[in-house]
Formats: C-alpha cells, structure tokens, sequence
C-alpha cells in the first residue's frame, strides 16, 4: 500500500456530485466543508468535530474502509473520502492509519494524525507541560501561537537531575503545521548584581530563594529551552520560532535544552535570543540556538536558524551551597579552605587545559567559549541544517568565528566517554546575504511541500502544508 501523497485540486471539482456513493452511512462533503489532501489533522478533544474529508484523487467506488481492524462507515463522493468523527475519537490520540480498497481492487492509506488537542492559545501550549500524561500527547498547531500573555514561559518537561525518578520529559507529538510559536520569555533568573561585588550579573536571586520558574526543576536554569528536555521518543516538527528569547543558567537553546528525540523543519528567525550564563568551562554546558545539547539518542534535520543573537556572560558569579569553604580556582574566589563565600565567578572564556594555560580545541579543531551557531554539543545525528553565521569574542581573547556546532571529542572529557561521539553532516553557517540566497538550499534537502525558499528573502515556513479548502 503506498501512502497518500500531496495532490493539487483543480476547480472543476466543485461540479462533483455531493452525494455518497460507495459509502455505508450517507456521510458525504458539501460545498464549503475543509478538504484534507496529505493527511488528515483531527481533534479527539472535541465533541462537536465535523466528519473530516480527504481527497484521494480515484475514479471509483470503495468497497471497504478500515480503521485498524475495524470496517468503519464513510462516505465517497467527487474523489473525496468522508470518515465519521465518532470512529476517530474511539480510537483514540495517536498517528493512524486508514486502509481504504477500491471495488476495482486499488488498495490506498490514508495517513491521519490524531490529536490529543488543537493548540489554539499560550495557555493551551504551556498546559503541554502541565504533567507527565500530558507530556505524552499528540499536539498540533491550529494557528500562531503568540505567547506575550505569558510573563515567563515554563519550559516543558521537567528535569532535576540525571536519574531522578521525579524527571519527565516530552515524549508526545508536537507538530506546527507550518505556524510558529511567537513572543516567548522563558528565563530562569534576573541575573541581579551579586552581593560579592556589585559589577556582575549572578543567579543571587535564585539562591536567595526568588526564582522566576515556577516548577522547582526549572528554577536552577539548567537544560532550559521552551522545551526543557525533548525525550528519546518525543518529536517537534514542522514549527516556525519568532521572537523567542530564552535564558539560562547553562545548556541552552530556544527550542530546547536538551534533545533527546528527534526535530525537524525547525525555523528560528533572526529576532530570537538566547543568553547562558555559564558553560563551567565544561564541554557538555554549551548553547546554540536551536538546542544547548542533542543527545546520543537524538537526531535533528532540517533545522535553519536566522539568529546570530546566542551569547555568554562576559563574567558572571554562581551562588551555590557548595562554595562556601572551598579552596578554589574560581576566577576570583577567596582561596584557602574555611573561606565563607558562597560564590564563584566565572569568565566567559574558551576553555583551558587542565593546570595550563593553553585552550583546548573542539571537534572542528579551534577554540570555542561554549557558543555556537545551532547545536551547542551533539552526541547524536545532526544532519541537512544551516545556520547564521557571526564571531565572538571571550572574555579577554580574541575575537573568532562560531561554529554550527560540535560533538563529543573524548579527549576532551574522558569521564564522558573514551570515543569520539555524535555527527554533525551537511550542516554550515552562512552570512545574512547568503541566507537570502536560493542557491544557499541546494543540497540540503529542504522539501518544496514544507519549505518556502527564494531569492531575495529569509526562508519561511509553508502555513497549512496538510489542509487545502476545496471550496474557495
């Protein structure tokens, strides 16, 4: 059986007959109705669902349709499937498939992507997160999601620490459908001055006990994007991201933390930002725009992101429970044991080798602070992805250009792994002029159904790509 494929409506369908024939119970279209032709997009939450309509393209009558093992009703008239709503709500949230065969023996699949709900607000977006059950639906955008109702965003998921049993992640279905999720605050901290020294921004607001997150595990502003962590089987596809700014401790990215599932079709447009405060001199505490990491079990394509707004503090002072008494070599911190300060100050600069001045060098063999253009740090598959490309400049260094990302060079960190992990293919970071540029695309495997790609203009999302209404 081969899967549907998009089909172009001419006008002269709106002269077929809108009566059923082949069907079992008189459902049918009608002049006006919505008309899916890739896949049809339905909301099990809602009681009063239409029948939803699909057009197949055939000439002929269908003997049977079947939705799982079930012979359902439907309706066939003008090339156009009618399937009753009652049936997709039994079967319940999930991606399905109905098995249609033609009396002329011709076998078809009809994709249907069975929502848990239709995001139509902020407030339905953020309640995504409300709960592990929730965090295990199938969502779909029914338009933009403009989210400047909410104050500060809670990232969805919840993570505490590697393996505490209180962790969930996302292992629903969020698909955009082509709309973008719009005007996000998503910050752990103020970053108000610290007490040590009034010149530095700090997490002192968290530590004194004010924290902007609500969820306690958000509130350290580890692993922080709109998603916190993407679980191994959670996926967000399809989904523009417009002024987005997202800020955190360490480990970030506008669409998430921490991916371990998979994304793709993913935009970030040049009005986004992201801040992390501190990478701890550590390989794994990265950022870029899309994702802080993109672990062993994820994978990402497809992803264009337009922003050259990712950045670290310059120098930045973490209040903690246990620096006070440590001997250290914190930037700045009072050494000698028995000391009582609770903080430690940090620099925003490449990384040293251990007892030596000396950077050290990532997978792309130059120096990094911890930024980069898309993928902070890839344990996993990154594939078919462009970013912006722009410079920095570390604390005290010289300035130089970022990379798209990187992934885990084991010399670097043992403790991590003693192999060399993750892929970083066909990915690369092009100036703004470039970014309008058709001919930047090629080879890159951006699909035409999906993507709209032009000289002269950033790339953009196509709205409705699943829908096409058979009645204008």
């Amino acid at each position: 059986m081969k899967r549907l494929k998009s089909l172009i409506i001419f006008p002269f369908l709106l002269l077929a007959s809108l009566t059923a024939c082949g069907g079992k119970s008189g459902l049918s279209w009608k002049s006006g109705d919505k008309v899916y032709y890739d896949r049809i997009i339905f909301d099990t939450s809602d009681e009063t669902a239409d029948n939803p309509h699909i057009y197949l393209g055939v000439k002929d009558s269908i003997k049977t349709v079947k939705l799982g093992r079930d012979e359902i009703k439907f309706g066939y008239s003008g090339k156009v499937l009618t399937l009753p709503a009652e049936a997709l709500r039994k079967v319940g949230a999930g991606e399905r498939t109905a098995n249609v065969t033609f009396k002329s023996g011709k076998k078809m699949s009809v994709d249907i992507f069975n929502a848990t709900k239709f995001i139509k607000t902020a407030e339905d977006f953020q309640s995504i997160g409300a709960s592990k059950k929730a965090c295990e639906g199938y969502y779909i955008l029914a338009n933009d999601i403009d989210c400047s109702s909410i104050s500060n965003f809670e990232p969805i998921g919840q993570y505490f620490s590697e393996e505490d049993p209180t962790n969930f992640y996302f292992h629903g279905i969020l698909d955009g459908d082509g709309f973008a999720i719009k005007n996000v605050t998503c910050s752990y901290s103020d970053s108000p001055r610290g007490t040590s020294d009034q010149n530095y921004p700090s997490n002192y607001d968290v530590w004194s006990g004010n924290p902007k997150f609500e969820n306690e595990a958000h509130q350290a502003g580890d692993n922080i994007g709109i998603f916190q962590v993407i679980g191994s089987s959670g996926v967000v596809k399809n989904i523009a991201f417009d002024n987005c700014k997202v800020h955190g401790r360490t480990i970030v990215g506008v669409v998430a933390g921490n991916n371990m599932g998979h994304a793709e079709n993913i935009l970030i447009n040049s009005n986004c930002s992201v801040l992390m405060d501190t990478h701890f001199y550590d390989d794994d505490c990265n950022t870029g725009a899309a994702f802080g990491i993109v672990a062993g079990s994820g994978s990402v394509k497809n992803v264009i992101s337009l922003t050259s707004n990712v950045r670290i503090q310059d120098i930045y002072e973490d209040y903690g429970p246990d620096y006070a008494g440590k001997d250290g070599n914190g930037w700045d911190h009072p050494a000698g044991e028995g000391n009582t300060a609770n903080w430690w100050r940090f620099a925003g600069v490449s990384k040293p080798m251990p007892d030596s001045e000396t950077k050290i060098t990532d997978s792309n063999g130059k120096q990094s602070n911890g930024v980069y253009s898309v993928v902070g740090k890839c344990w996993g598959q990154t594939q078919d992805s462009i970013g912006a490309a722009f410079k920095v400049t570390p604390y005290g260094e010289s300035q130089f250009d970022v990379a798209f990302g990187h992934t885990h060079t084991a010399v670097n960190k043992p403790t991590s792994g003693d192999s060399d992990l993750g892929s970083i293919e066909n990915c690369n970071v092009f100036t703004s002029t470039n970014l309008k540029k058709a001919a930047t695309y090629e080879g890159y495997n951006f699909s035409a159904d999906i993507w709209n790609i032009a000289d002269g203009s950033f790339p953009t999302l196509k709205h409705n790509i699943n829908r096409y209404d058979i009645a204008k």
